[in-house]
């Protein structure tokens, strides 16, 4: 009996896996993701959205400029050597930088702290379709501009540098190695 009680449990033992790496790749919060939300300050965002918020970070924002050949400032900086940046281009690259890092940093306190008051309605019991409709397109309205703040900085940044540094940026972040933008178009 205990032979059969041995092989029942290790031949279902490839199922458990197998449950557990459909619950991994579901995209919603599997069991562990959900607690951790929850002891969290805001159940919204994880503690790595808050601080990326809080810290004005890219976060991906400006993806689609990045990989079509418009590089950001923080990079340029990150590569300024390699990049050979005359002291007018460092000077303006770290402007850019600073601009969007400052208004990256009001922005995303006044996510966090939308997300906050959506928690809060939640947790509070105070929810209502109307509430949470305003909120989340004020959230949403919110993100949008911080995603355009983003994606002009990259426009703003290529201007500075000239199509040679681009393409050796490009090369620098693994981007179409070897490829040479398009000429930048200037209205």
């Amino acid at each position: 009996m205990k032979l059969v009680n041995a092989i029942l449990t290790l031949s279902l033992l490839p199922l458990t896996a197998v449950a557990q790496d459909a619950n991994d790749d579901c995209p919603m919060m599997n069991s562990a993701q959900h607690m951790t939300h929850e002891t969290t300050p805001t159940s919204g965002l994880s503690d790595g959205q808050r601080t990326q918020y809080l810290n004005g970070e890219g976060m991906g924002f400006g993806r689609p400029a990045e990989l079509n050949h418009y590089p950001g400032p923080r990079h340029v900086l990150d590569n300024a050597d390699k990049l050979q940046l005359s002291s007018d281009q460092f000077g303006k690259t770290q402007e850019l930088f600073q601009e969007v890092h400052t208004k990256a940093q009001a922005l995303g306190k006044q996510i966090v702290a939308k997300e906050d008051e959506l928690d809060s309605l939640f947790r509070d019991q105070r929810a209502d379709v109307e509430k949470i409709t305003n909120l989340t397109s004020e959230i949403a309205r919110l993100q949008g501009e911080l995603r355009a703040l983003h994606l002009s900085m990259h426009i703003r940044e290529r201007a500075v540098l000239s199509p040679d540094q681009v393409a050796k940026y490009d090369s620098l972040r693994n981007y179409v190695p070897g490829s040479n933008p398009p000429p930048i178009h200037q209205h």
